[in-house]
């Protein structure tokens, strides 16, 4: 099967992530392009890459570059990542007859360009709210590590520092909390977020460091506590399954797919900062006292890559197979 992988972003992260993953695995017996900006194109070095300069979606020129390429290369199934690739096959279906599925990778307040794909792809119910294809959930899926447990002293926080993820309330929350506090990421939020932690008072206990690379990732999951997630909405978030498969304890708020992990009691309501500081003070400094041994089986057989990819691959079956 000749697959096609089409990214908009010119940074590489959680989806890219995610694309280089599904398509490492599909590699093995299928011929797989990735079509990405250039820029991002070097995490991408074991594929065949097309670079797609970067245009904004109602760009007739950028739509005519995207046509050009599957009329020449004759893909059997597209798979478009969130909603600016979506956008632009829409458009190009007008001339061009193919096959293309589409993924919905976070919240958005308006899904309906995906009603244009053959299939949609939601990491959690909410995601497809308002969607018309044929669509299915297919969570996303965690990465193991052979890192070595070392003693925990912080708690741990990953993302990007957007005010989507919630940092600047588990910041407010952690005032009455022993326990130190180290944020990975980077983004917009970071001066905002550093004046929060300064105004607080609270820079002997809570510090951010810039995103790290995979292997780092894991090596902090290794030293850590507990992992928070304190964010606003959510696709997933692939971070708590990443930690709980590595046998790292996670509080959350309620989002994408932590209510089918997690119980309630250790489910904050998203933001709000009453609810979240709550959790906070009952589970932090005393983590220890959490069994999460069941949780982290369960998320190690649900959430496996290989089991989501099959996932995958059935999806592009049922739509290739659909007039034929």
């Amino acid at each position: 099967m000749k697959i096609c992988h089409y990214l908009s972003g010119s940074t590489f992260a959680g989806i890219e992530q995610h694309v280089a993953e599904l398509a490492a695995l599909q590699q093995a017996n299928h011929d797989v392009t990735i079509l990405c900006d250039k820029a991002i194109g070097e995490h991408y070095k074991n594929f065949n890459v097309i670079d797609v300069k970067h245009s904004s979606r109602r760009s007739l020129l950028g739509a005519f570059r995207i046509y050009k390429i599957l009329k020449l290369n004759k893909f059997d199934i597209i798979h478009a990542h969130a909603s600016k690739p979506v956008f632009i096959l829409s458009v190009v279906k007008y001339f061009l007859k193919f096959k293309f599925i589409g993924s919905i990778h976070g919240v958005k307040s308006n899904n309906k360009i995906f009603n244009y794909a053959d299939y949609v792809i939601g990491g959690n119910k909410k995601l497809l709210n308002g969607i018309q294809s044929p669509n299915s959930v297919i969570h996303n899926w965690y990465q193991s590590s052979s890192a070595e447990k070392h003693k925990s002293i912080h708690a741990l926080a990953v993302g990007r520092l957007e005010k989507v993820k919630g940092f600047d309330l588990l910041i407010k929350s952690w005032i009455n909390i022993k326990t130190p506090l180290l944020i990975v990421g980077s983004g917009s939020e970071r001066e905002s977020l550093v004046a929060l932690i300064q105004e607080l008072n609270l820079t002997n206990k809570i510090s951010i460091t810039n995103w790290v690379e995979q292997e780092e990732l894991f090596k902090l999951y290794a030293q850590s506590k507990v992992l928070i997630i304190s964010s606003r909405s959510e696709g997933g978030p692939r971070v708590a399954l990443e930690a709980l498969a590595n046998n790292l304890p996670v509080l959350s708020t309620d989002v994408g797919h932590m209510n089918l992990i997690l119980p309630q009691e250790i489910l904050a309501e998203p933001d709000n900062l009453e609810s979240l500081q709550s959790l906070m003070e009952s589970y932090v400094d005393n983590i220890i006292n959490l069994n999460q041994e069941s949780i982290f089986e369960f998320v190690k057989q649900e959430f496996s890559l290989a089991k989501q990819a099959d996932k995958v691959m059935n999806v592009y079956l049922s739509v290739l197979n659909k007039d034929s």
